[in-house]
Protein backbone atom coordinates (compact mmCIF):
# COMPACT_ATOMS: atom_id res chain seq x y z
CA UNK A 1 0.00 0.00 0.00
CA UNK A 2 1.62 3.66 -0.45
CA UNK A 3 2.13 5.97 1.77
CA UNK A 4 -0.36 8.33 3.09
CA UNK A 5 -0.96 11.28 0.52
CA UNK A 6 -0.10 14.23 3.06
CA UNK A 7 3.33 12.65 3.60
CA UNK A 8 4.00 11.78 0.36
CA UNK A 9 3.48 15.35 -1.14
CA UNK A 10 5.29 16.92 1.76
CA UNK A 11 8.59 14.25 0.87
CA UNK A 12 8.24 14.74 -3.03
CA UNK A 13 7.49 18.64 -2.17
CA UNK A 14 10.95 18.61 -0.28
CA UNK A 15 12.95 16.31 -3.04
CA UNK A 16 11.50 18.68 -5.91
CA UNK A 17 13.12 21.80 -4.35
CA UNK A 18 16.23 20.49 -3.72
CA UNK A 19 16.78 18.25 -6.37
CA UNK A 20 15.42 20.17 -9.64
CA UNK A 21 17.88 22.78 -11.37
CA UNK A 22 17.38 26.50 -10.94
CA UNK A 23 14.47 27.30 -13.28
CA UNK A 24 14.79 30.26 -15.87
CA UNK A 25 11.55 32.75 -17.72
CA UNK A 26 13.14 30.85 -20.89
CA UNK A 27 11.61 27.76 -20.11
CA UNK A 28 7.89 27.44 -18.66
CA UNK A 29 6.40 23.88 -17.50
CA UNK A 30 2.48 23.32 -16.10
CA UNK A 31 1.29 22.15 -13.79
CA UNK A 32 3.83 22.07 -10.89
CA UNK A 33 1.52 19.34 -9.19
CA UNK A 34 -0.79 16.53 -10.25
CA UNK A 35 -2.51 13.64 -8.24
CA UNK A 36 -4.17 10.86 -10.47
CA UNK A 37 -5.10 7.36 -9.58
CA UNK A 38 -3.59 4.44 -10.36
CA UNK A 39 -4.21 3.66 -14.16
CA UNK A 40 -4.81 7.44 -15.11
CA UNK A 41 -3.54 10.05 -16.86
CA UNK A 42 -1.62 13.10 -16.94
CA UNK A 43 -0.07 16.04 -19.14
CA UNK A 44 2.83 18.02 -18.61
CA UNK A 45 3.47 21.44 -21.03
CA UNK A 46 6.46 22.58 -21.97
CA UNK A 47 7.27 25.43 -23.70
CA UNK A 48 9.30 28.31 -24.25
CA UNK A 49 9.47 31.59 -26.52
CA UNK A 50 13.15 30.59 -27.87
CA UNK A 51 14.38 28.47 -30.75
CA UNK A 52 15.24 25.11 -29.90
CA UNK A 53 16.66 21.93 -31.44
CA UNK A 54 14.53 19.54 -28.84
CA UNK A 55 13.01 19.10 -25.54
CA UNK A 56 13.85 16.34 -23.09
CA UNK A 57 10.69 15.36 -20.52
CA UNK A 58 12.94 13.74 -17.44
CA UNK A 59 11.79 12.18 -14.44
CA UNK A 60 13.95 13.62 -11.58
CA UNK A 61 13.55 11.86 -8.56
CA UNK A 62 13.60 9.19 -7.38
CA UNK A 63 15.10 7.51 -10.40
CA UNK A 64 17.16 9.95 -13.06
CA UNK A 65 15.16 8.86 -16.19
CA UNK A 66 15.37 10.41 -19.57
CA UNK A 67 11.59 9.87 -20.41
CA UNK A 68 11.15 11.27 -23.87
CA UNK A 69 13.20 13.47 -26.54
CA UNK A 70 10.79 14.90 -29.29
CA UNK A 71 12.43 16.90 -32.26
CA UNK A 72 9.97 18.23 -34.69
CA UNK A 73 9.17 16.06 -37.90
CA UNK A 74 11.20 12.89 -36.26
CA UNK A 75 10.07 10.01 -34.39
CA UNK A 76 10.52 10.70 -30.38
CA UNK A 77 12.71 8.16 -28.30
CA UNK A 78 11.18 6.80 -25.25
CA UNK A 79 12.65 5.30 -22.31
CA UNK A 80 11.69 1.22 -22.24
CA UNK A 81 8.95 1.73 -18.91
CA UNK A 82 7.07 4.59 -20.32
CA UNK A 83 6.59 2.72 -23.74
CA UNK A 84 3.19 2.57 -24.98
CA UNK A 85 1.89 4.74 -22.35
CA UNK A 86 3.07 8.40 -24.04
CA UNK A 87 1.05 10.37 -26.64
CA UNK A 88 2.09 14.06 -27.81
CA UNK A 89 0.26 17.45 -29.26
CA UNK A 90 2.09 20.74 -30.08
CA UNK A 91 5.05 20.95 -31.59
CA UNK A 92 8.59 21.59 -29.59
CA UNK A 93 8.19 24.46 -28.46
CA UNK A 94 5.39 24.09 -26.88
CA UNK A 95 4.96 20.53 -26.30
CA UNK A 96 1.95 18.89 -24.51
CA UNK A 97 3.48 14.89 -22.95
CA UNK A 98 0.56 12.64 -22.32
CA UNK A 99 1.51 9.49 -19.69
CA UNK A 100 -1.48 7.00 -19.60
CA UNK A 101 -2.18 4.35 -17.59
CA UNK A 102 -0.06 5.25 -14.94
CA UNK A 103 1.38 2.57 -12.25
CA UNK A 104 2.53 3.58 -8.73
CA UNK A 105 6.35 3.99 -9.81
CA UNK A 106 5.33 6.65 -12.36
CA UNK A 107 5.02 8.87 -9.06
CA UNK A 108 8.48 11.30 -8.95
CA UNK A 109 9.36 14.98 -10.41
CA UNK A 110 9.33 15.58 -13.52
CA UNK A 111 11.54 18.55 -15.57
CA UNK A 112 11.52 19.50 -19.22
CA UNK A 113 14.73 20.23 -20.60
CA UNK A 114 15.48 22.58 -23.67
CA UNK A 115 17.93 22.00 -26.30
CA UNK A 116 19.56 25.60 -26.42
CA UNK A 117 23.02 26.89 -26.85
CA UNK A 118 23.08 26.07 -23.18
CA UNK A 119 20.89 23.53 -20.97
CA UNK A 120 17.61 24.99 -19.82
CA UNK A 121 15.63 23.47 -17.10
CA UNK A 122 11.72 24.17 -16.62
CA UNK A 123 10.67 24.28 -12.95
CA UNK A 124 9.43 20.63 -12.36
CA UNK A 125 6.32 18.93 -12.19
CA UNK A 126 5.17 16.71 -8.76
CA UNK A 127 3.08 13.58 -9.90
CA UNK A 128 1.60 11.55 -7.18
CA UNK A 129 -0.06 8.11 -8.05
CA UNK A 130 -2.44 7.09 -5.76
CA UNK A 131 -2.78 3.10 -5.50
CA UNK A 132 -6.41 1.42 -6.68
CA UNK A 133 -6.89 -0.04 -2.82
CA UNK A 134 -7.38 3.72 -1.47
CA UNK A 135 -10.01 4.35 -4.47
CA UNK A 136 -11.93 0.68 -3.45
CA UNK A 137 -12.02 1.73 0.32
CA UNK A 138 -13.44 5.20 -0.75
CA UNK A 139 -15.98 3.94 -2.55
CA UNK A 140 -17.17 1.30 -0.54
CA UNK A 141 -17.87 3.99 2.49
CA UNK A 142 -19.37 6.09 -0.64
CA UNK A 143 -22.24 3.00 -0.66
CA UNK A 144 -22.66 2.58 2.55
CA UNK A 145 -23.52 6.23 2.71
CA UNK A 146 -25.79 6.02 0.22
CA UNK A 147 -27.32 3.15 1.00
CA UNK A 148 -27.98 4.33 5.31
CA UNK A 149 -29.63 7.19 3.70
CA UNK A 150 -32.84 6.03 3.21
CA UNK A 151 -32.52 4.32 6.98
CA UNK A 152 -31.90 7.82 8.52
CA UNK A 153 -34.56 9.42 6.70
CA UNK A 154 -36.99 7.22 7.73
CA UNK A 155 -35.94 7.45 11.26
CA UNK A 156 -35.67 11.07 11.12
CA UNK A 157 -39.67 11.32 9.36
CA UNK A 158 -40.71 9.12 12.47
CA UNK A 159 -39.55 11.25 15.27
CA UNK A 160 -40.76 14.02 13.44
CA UNK A 161 -43.91 12.68 13.51
CA UNK A 162 -43.86 11.77 17.20
CA UNK A 163 -42.67 15.53 18.24
CA UNK A 164 -45.44 16.98 15.95
CA UNK A 165 -47.83 14.33 17.80
CA UNK A 166 -47.16 15.36 21.17
CA UNK A 167 -47.16 19.05 20.21
CA UNK A 168 -50.47 18.76 19.17
CA UNK A 169 -51.39 16.58 22.11
CA UNK A 170 -50.12 19.22 24.42
CA UNK A 171 -52.23 22.00 22.97
CA UNK A 172 -55.15 20.20 23.14
CA UNK A 173 -55.03 19.50 26.89
CA UNK A 174 -54.06 23.14 27.30
CA UNK A 175 -57.06 24.39 25.57
CA UNK A 176 -59.45 22.09 27.10
CA UNK A 177 -57.79 22.88 31.00
CA UNK A 178 -58.27 27.06 29.66
CA UNK A 179 -61.66 26.09 28.60
CA UNK A 180 -62.82 24.22 31.92
CA UNK A 181 -61.26 26.97 33.76
CA UNK A 182 -63.59 29.71 31.79
CA UNK A 183 -66.32 27.99 32.78
CA UNK A 184 -65.86 27.62 36.07
CA UNK A 185 -65.61 31.45 36.68
CA UNK A 186 -68.05 33.14 34.30
CA UNK A 187 -71.18 34.19 35.99
CA UNK A 188 -74.24 33.52 35.02
CA UNK A 189 -75.97 36.64 34.42
CA UNK A 190 -80.22 36.50 33.58
CA UNK A 191 -82.24 38.74 31.33
CA UNK A 192 -85.40 39.17 31.78
CA UNK A 193 -87.21 41.21 28.63
CA UNK A 194 -89.99 43.65 30.13
CA UNK A 195 -90.81 45.45 26.88
CA UNK A 196 -93.49 42.33 26.36
CA UNK A 197 -95.29 42.87 30.01
CA UNK A 198 -94.93 46.76 29.38
CA UNK A 199 -96.81 46.25 26.63
CA UNK A 200 -99.77 43.88 27.78
CA UNK A 201 -100.25 45.42 30.15
CA UNK A 202 -103.72 47.37 30.92
CA UNK A 203 -104.29 50.67 31.61
CA UNK A 204 -106.25 51.14 34.96
CA UNK A 205 -108.40 54.43 34.92
CA UNK A 206 -107.40 56.51 37.88
CA UNK A 207 -110.93 56.70 40.24
CA UNK A 208 -109.91 59.57 42.15
CA UNK A 209 -110.53 61.71 38.71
Amino acid sequence: MAPELPLLSVLLTLTCTLLRAPATQELWQSPPYTVAPEGGSINITCSTSRPLSGVYLKQRWPKPTSVIYYEDKKQPTVDEHFRGRIGFSGLQHNLTVTLSHLRLSDTGVYACQAVMDDVVWGPGTLVVVTDKVSQEVDSCQKAQLASALPVVLAVSCFFLGLGIGAVCVLRKTQVKKLCCTKDKNSACVVYEDMSYRSQNRMSTPNEYQ
